[in-house]
């Protein structure tokens, strides 16, 4: 029996217009996609006046003089539109950058390089099994080949007897790109699987 619930429906409805695409471009994918961006936006709006009352308003409230500061660069980030105080928008913008890069290449080092080091030379290459072992090898052996493709002042090292270990360790990497963008594509296949699942078993009810 198919649900009556009229929320399942709408999501029903905005599932197979979003599916419709994989024929052709049509009306009703424009439809579901223009109301996703509608959504989206206003959630955004939505969220923004909600961090701006939690995150701001109520320290500044609270006595905690400092968030003035917040608020005058929030509002310098209106000056964009206004021809002759367009420079007060620059200010604002450089702190969110230089924050932001700040912060993406302290987290950056850390996880993907820092932690990737650690972990590579903390691992045995000698496990409990056969496959374990085998899988180190092949871990080790990727690693170094690989940082050897970028050796560059040492160009004898591209050549010659040698010249294999940076061949193999560009090997090593269309390996690791190519099962990085296959994850890639079974993660997408795994959320729309679950779409599949909720049209047959919480609309349709046939599962």
């Amino acid at each position: 029996m198919v649900s009556m619930d009229v929320s399942i429906w709408i999501a029903a409805f905005f599932t197979i217009a979003a599916t419709s695409y994989a024929f052709r471009d049509n009306v009703v994918f424009k439809f579901a996609e223009y109301t996703f961006i509608g959504v989206a936006a206003g959630h955004q709006i939505v969220m923004g006046v909600k961090n701006i009352r939690d995150y701001g308003w109520t320290h500044l409230m609270s006595g905690e003089i400092v968030y003035i500061v917040v608020f005058i660069l929030g509002l310098m980030l209106y000056a964009r539109f206004h021809k002759e105080y367009y420079w007060l928008y620059r200010y604002p913008i450089a702190f969110l950058v230089g924050n932001g890069v700040g912060i993406s290449i302290r987290a950056a080092i850390h996880s993907d390089f820092i932690v990737q080091v650690r972990e590579t030379a903390a691992t045995s290459l000698i496990a409990s099994d056969a496959f374990g072992t085998i899988n180190a090898l092949i871990t080790f052996i990727g690693v170094v080949t690989a940082l050897s493709h970028f050796i560059f002042t040492q160009e004898k090292l591209h050549v010659g007897t040698v010249g294999w270990i940076p061949k193999v360790g560009r090997w090593m990497m269309l390996l690791a790109f190519g099962a990085s963008f296959g994850n890639t594509i079974m993660s997408r296949f795994g959320m729309y699987q679950g779409r599949i699942i909720f049209l047959l078993r919480d609309w349709l009810q046939v599962i």
